[in-house]
């Protein structure tokens, strides 16, 4: 069911970026001129911004509790060589607990991450105007947990609120460049974090069933648009 739902989404996005792509050959934007073609160019520095809607994945706790909101990202790259990039990223998300996951119930969880990336960036089509970047980032992740509420406080005499953990989490974006160093895309990103989710720290088995043994890594799929921009060109 785990690798059916992945699938899906993987549909969705190169759906995605297949309709852009065609609508971009028969109905070009005004701001965009399809027949330009640009040159393969570096620039030293690139910093980016994307925003995304997480969906957890991992484990059956944490899909049974929680629904993504949003998730902000940015970051900066130096360009090493010839698309090969190294940068810092930085990332803000919300997770909430819903009406059709625990009725009643109305607890959130914010994350924030900091991490070390690299990556590589390549030119895509005879014209040079789409870019496909891929890039694993590594780091730090804090977590707390808000509107947390225990209906009996005595089974539950200590209540983790909030927790530091590591993570990695690889992406895959797609800019379409309206300029040779500005673009907008689709980015897909998966993240996995070096921790458990356990129901049972958080007071939600006083509001839903859950299995005790299920267990395994905290884990979300996202999905969403990514904004890219480059400056300072490379020298040849």
């Amino acid at each position: 069911m785990e690798v059916m739902k992945l699938y899906y989404y993987a549909i969705l996005f190169f759906s995605f970026i297949s309709a852009t792509m065609l609508a971009q050959d028969e109905t070009p934007a005004p701001f965009i001129n399809e027949s330009k073609s640009f040159k393969k160019q570096y620039y030293v520095f690139s910093p980016r911004v994307s925003i995304t809607v997480p969906h957890p994945i991992a484990n059956r706790s944490f899909k049974k509790s929680f629904v993504g909101i949003y998730e902000i990202s940015g970051g900066f790259n130096i360009m090493l060589y010839k698309g090969l990039f190294a940068g810092i990223t930085y990332k803000n998300g919300l997770f909430k607990v819903m009406e059709n996951k625990i009725p009643d119930y109305n607890a959130k969880m914010y994350i924030n991450n900091g991490a070390i990336k690299v990556g590589s960036d390549f030119y895509v089509g005879d014209k040079n105007r789409i870019i496909l970047s891929t890039a694993l980032s590594a780091g730090k992740n804090q977590t707390h947990f808000a509107s947390l509420i225990c209906k009996d406080p005595a089974n539950h005499p200590v209540m983790i609120t909030a927790y530091e953990t590591t993570f990695i989490e690889p992406e895959i974006n797609l800019f379409f460049l309206i300029e040779p160093n500005f673009g907008i895309g689709a980015t897909l990103s998966y993240t996995t974090f070096n921790r458990l989710f356990d129901p049972y720290e958080l007071c939600l088995d006083d509001w839903a069933q859950f299995d005790r043994n299920s267990k395994g890594a905290t884990q979300h799929f996202s999905f969403g648009f990514g904004f890219y921009y480059s400056f300072l060109k490379k020298k040849p």
